[in-house]
C-alpha cells in the first residue's frame, strides 16, 4: 500500500519536519504501508513567513488549498492508494475528496472522529489563538460540538518555526504544552490532540506523546496514516466507498479539464516538495 501524505507547508524550510514524518510514519506503519512525504511547492510562502502567519487569511489559505487537489490528482494518477493531508484544518479535503476515487483524509476529521471512539470528549493543543478559533469552528462544522472539549492554544504563542528551534526553546514549548494539556482536561477533555501536524512531530521527537496521568495524548499523524490504510483496506474488502450523492459529487473529467484549462495544469510529483 502507498500513501502520498501531503502537507501544508513547503517542507524545503522545514527540513527537521520532513525528516521526522518520514522516519515516524515507518515507523507507524511497518510493512503495511509506504509513506510518501510532500509538501506545497517550493516558494509557495514568502521568505520567512510562516504558515501559520499566512493562512490566517482565507484568500491565501484558499489558493493554497488547489495545490491540495492538484497533489490528489498527481497521487493517483501515480498509482497511490490513499492521499493524507497532514494539516488540521483540513485544507481541500472536500475538494480533494470530490475529485479522485481513492481515500482522501485530513488530519483534523481523522482525529477528531478516532477520538470519539477513544473517550467521551477531545480537546485540542493550538499553537495560537488563531488556530483554536479556527478549529473551533471546523469542530462545528463536522457536528461534534457535543465531544468537543475546546481548544487550548500554548501561552505564549510559537509558529511553526519556534518548533525546529534549539533546546531552550524546546524544553519552554514543552513546558506551554503541559500546561494546556492541563487546562484541557480542566475543561472535561479525556483524551488530547496536538492540533497541528508540526506541533505532533516535535513530541514525537521529544518522546512527550505520552498520558498525562489517565488522559491519553493522541498521535495525530500516526492516526492520519493509520486512517487512510483503513479506508484502502475497507473500499479493498467492501462496498464501502465515497459517495457521489451531493457533497462529494464527482465534476466529469470533460468538466475538471475545461476548469483547469484556466488554473494551474496538473505537475508531477517532483513539482512538490518533500520526497525526491
Amino acid at each position: 500500500m502507498r500513501i502520498w501524505h501531503q502537507s501544508f507547508t513547503d517542507l524545503t524550510v522545514m527540513p527537521l519536519y520532513r525528516k521526522t514524518i518520514a522516519e515516524h510514519a515507518a515507523a507507524v506503519m511497518g510493512n503495511d504501508a509506504a509513506v510518501s512525504v510532500h509538501g506545497l511547492r517550493p516558494g509557495t510562502y514568502a521568505e520567512g513567513c510562516a504558515p501559520i502567519d499566512a493562512i490566517k487569511y482565507r484568500y491565501v489559505a484558499s489558493i493554497n488549498e488547489l495545490q491540495i487537489c492538484d497533489a490528489a490528482l498527481v497521487a493517483e494518477r501515480e498509482g497511490f492508494d490513499a492521499v493524507a493531508i497532514g494539516c488540521f484544518f483540513d485544507p481541500g479535503l472536500r475538494a480533494a475528496r470530490s475529485l479522485v476515487n481513492i481515500p482522501v483524509v485530513g488530519l483534523g476529521e481523522s482525529c477528531a472522529l478516532v477520538a470519539c471512539s477513544l473517550a467521551r470528549k477531545f480537546g485540542l493543543v493550538t499553537l495560537c489563538e488563531e488556530q483554536s478559533a479556527d478549529y473551533t469552528d471546523l469542530m462545528q462544522a463536522y457536528g461534534l460540538e457535543r465531544r468537543f472539549a475546546g481548544a487550548v492554544s500554548v501561552d505564549p504563542p510559537i509558529d511553526e518555526f519556534a518548533l525546529e528551534a534549539d533546546e531552550q526553546t524546546a524544553q519552554a514549548i514543552e513546558e506551554r504544552f503541559d500546561r494546556a494539556c492541563a487546562l484541557a482536561v480542566e475543561r472535561g477533555a479525556e483524551i488530547i490532540v496536538p492540533a497541528d501536524g508540526v506541533l505532533n512531530e516535535f513530541l514525537v521527537r521529544r518522546g512527550r506523546l505520552t498520558a498525562r496521568g489517565d488522559v491519553p495524548v493522541m498521535d495525530s499523524l500516526g492516526v492520519l496514516f493509520q486512517h487512510a490504510a483503513f479506508l484502502v483496506r475497507l473500499a479493498r474488502t467492501t462496498a464501502a466507498g465515497v459517495s457521489r450523492h451531493q457533497f462529494y459529487a464527482r465534476p466529469s473529467q470533460a468538466l475538471v479539464e475545461h476548469v483547469r484549462r484556466f488554473s494551474r495544469q496538473q505537475e508531477p510529483a517532483s513539482d512538490f516538495s518533500g520526497d525526491r
